[in-house]
């Protein structure tokens, strides 16, 4: 095998253990905590809606800020302003993923993705398990 054969594999062995690095820590979701102690870094939260807290959104207002309060994974609940208006049927989601971070005690969302109830359920369309 020639030496620039070895070289280019070697590099691209080298590339392809980064690129899995990075995938591994992807899957890493923070809790409000984390998000608090990595202060001006964007994190990844998965929560519930608090659904006894009312969800504010003024369009006449600011059509692009929506509050609501999310309990995370270790059931510690916080503020979260989303710079965008109200996701449509945030009240049925089961879940909320939100990307953002830490501002003045409260977690500005950039980015959410909902997990709403399948519609589908086996209960609701008659199949017995």
């Amino acid at each position: 095998m020639k030496k620039s054969s070895i070289i280019i594999l070697s590099v691209i062995l080298i590339v392809v253990i980064g690129m899995l690095a990075s995938l591994m820590d992807a899957g890493n979701y923070a809790t409000f905590a984390d998000a608090a102690e990595q202060s001006g870094q964007n994190v990844t939260i998965i929560g519930e809606l608090n659904k006894s807290k009312p969800i504010m959104y003024n369009p006449e207002t600011n059509a692009n800020r929506t509050e609501f309060y999310v309990v995370d994974k270790d059931d510690v609940e916080q503020k979260v302003i989303f710079h965008d208006a109200k996701p449509r049927d945030i009240e049925k989601s089961e879940e909320i993923t939100m990307e953002g971070r830490m501002v003045d005690g409260e977690f500005h969302a950039v980015h959410i993705l909902l997990k709403c109830p399948s519609k589908y359920e086996t209960s609701k369309i008659g199949i017995k398990e």
